[in-house]
């Protein structure tokens, strides 16, 4: 395995296993709700059909940066039960596309000389918590982003010792909380039904239209998802409100 991942911790049995979740525009859900499944796609980081999820924590942004009121640019999170789902390919314990094109993230915390690779880890669930035993103790340390170290590592644990650094970061920056979001990929297609999904985020706007309540009660048996209330404003602005509601979730 790599150099990062041999210097976690292995006792994880106090530390839960916590949702995977995968954040979409509605046009996009659409889409899938008419797959009902979700669906690897080509990624320009490794040449492949894969299919991005983060750990715990709902993390990615809209590119996006218009304001808008189309429902089309809503932002829509999707709750997975991790347990239930199979064909994890790839997993990291941060955003591995921002490590790969966001440069000032390599040359403020790591060697020019570190890869990808150094940083994978095993693909399961249990390396997500290992992640988070070591370098957050606990789950709600890992959700708030209050790093607390389990163990003293070697002077040599160059890995460990770049990870440590970014995820205590303070200073005003270009690089957000991905950064320390447990990526887990899959290559084979999610299916999405009343096992797999737990429970959606989603506008105000929808859980008033019929149509699509309808496709959600019918699909997944859940008769009243999360909702939060939007605006015109760009979609990215949405996402300190679905964290919020996810949080609740969360405690609830």
């Amino acid at each position: 395995m790599s150099k990062f991942y041999d210097v976690l911790v292995d006792d994880i049995q106090d530390i839960e296993t916590l949702p995977l979740l995968h954040t979409c525009d509605a046009f996009t859900l659409r889409k899938i709700l008419e797959d009902m499944k979700l669906v690897p796609q080509l990624c320009d980081v490794f040449c492949l059909d894969l299919l991005y999820t983060y750990y715990g924590i709902p993390s990615y942004r809209s590119n996006y940066k218009l304001a808008t009121t189309n429902p089309a640019f809503h932002m829509i999170c999707i709750i997975l039960d991790a347990d239930s789902l199979t064909g994890l390919h790839k997993a990291f314990p941060f955003d591995s596309g921002a490590f790969e094109k966001r440069p000032e993230m390599k040359e403020e915390y790591f060697h020019p000389q570190q890869k990808i690779i150094d940083f994978e880890l095993e693909s399961s669930i249990g390396s997500a918590k290992k992640v988070i035993k070591t370098f957050y103790e606990t789950n709600q340390n890992y959700l708030s982003q209050k790093p607390k170290l389990t163990k003293e590592f070697s002077q040599f644990d160059f890995e460990a010792l770049s990870y440590k650094n970014l995820i205590q970061q303070k200073a005003n920056s270009s690089i957000d909380d991905r950064s320390s979001s447990i990526e887990m990929i899959f290559n084979e297609s999610i299916p999405l039904n009343s096992n797999t999904v737990k429970q959606l985020i989603i506008p105000n706007v929808f859980k008033d239209d019929e149509k699509v309540m309808e496709i959600i009660k019918t699909n997944f048996n859940i008769q009243n998802p999360i909702g939060y209330d939007t605006f015109r404003g760009s979609p990215i602005e949405s996402f300190g409100l679905i964290r919020s509601e996810y949080f609740k979730y969360l405690d609830n």
